[in-house]
């Protein structure tokens, strides 16, 4: 069921490196990946990710990806809200423009889009991101 089981930073051995090895599969330095379970939390950050945010991945994982991008408030009234959220973003795979903060308080642009997989029995959420070039805007 999404949302319950072992937290990502207890989790060890083949689930994680399934999860990291997911969230550095794609885009290398075009854009970083987040691995988020049903309720919006990062279970695993690929390296271009934890450029993007200036922090490391152990300062990422197990955190709500709302800390870190204003506008994916997820928590709302019940837990399946989340997901329910995620899921509505994940049917329209376009990019979409947000605020985040890095792990030094600076406020930066990103584009996001999300798709969703199943692995493990279990739902997950593969968020691609790139920060937006302010120069330019894109």
């Amino acid at each position: 069921m999404i949302g319950q089981g072992v937290s990502a930073l207890q989790q060890t051995g083949p689930k994680r490196d399934i999860y990291h090895a997911a969230a550095n599969l794609a885009g290398k330095d075009e854009y970083g990946t987040l691995i988020l379970d049903g309720m919006g939390r990062i279970r695993s950050c690929g390296t271009a990710g934890e450029r993007i945010f200036g922090g490391s991945q152990v300062r990422l994982v197990g955190k709500e990806v709302s800390e870190f991008i204003a506008g994916l408030a997820l928590g709302g009234s019940s837990p399946s809200y989340s997901a329910r959220f995620l899921m509505y973003l994940c049917a329209d795979p376009v990019w979409r423009r947000f605020q985040a903060i890095d792990a030094d308080g600076h406020e930066f642009a990103v584009d996001l889009n999300l798709s969703r997989m199943r692995t493990d029995g279990q739902e997950i959420f593969v968020l691609n991101l790139r920060r937006v070039d302010e120069s330019n805007g894109a």
